[in-house]
């Protein structure tokens, strides 16, 4: 139905989709996926995330007063606060690097596409 035999002739995209529905394969590496679902998805919600989890550390039970407040409002138990907010920051700004790389990646890609019909 797709392929050049029916009566969608001249549908580069069409032929395209054929020939991979014929033979699957990925078309872009793990790495991109993964990426590029983190820019798209997650990491809006890991955005909302911290600034929930920073907005609660700085209204409750109270307004801050000093930074000092910010360690104690943060600590975990016996994990200091400079830690848990140290572990937030590595972890946020790893997957924003991660998406920013993939992305850089992406783009690269897409200058080199000899044709802008592709799949992935």
């Amino acid at each position: 139905m797709l392929s050049d035999e029916g009566a969608r002739r001249g549908l580069d995209w069409a032929a395209l989709l054929a020939r991979d529905y014929r033979n699957p394969s990925y078309n872009i590496s793990y790495a991109r996926a993964i990426g590029r679902r983190l820019r798209r998805t997650y990491g809006w919600i890991f955005a909302i995330q911290a600034i929930a989890y920073y907005g609660k550390l700085a209204i409750h039970p109270s307004p801050l007063t000093t930074l000092a407040e910010v360690w104690q409002r943060a600590a975990i138990g016996p994990i200091p606060g400079e830690l848990v907010v140290a572990a937030g920051v590595l972890f946020h700004s790893s997957w924003a690097v991660f998406a920013l790389v993939t992305y850089q990646i992406e783009a690269a890609s897409r200058r080199e596409r000899p044709s802008l019909i592709a799949m992935g």
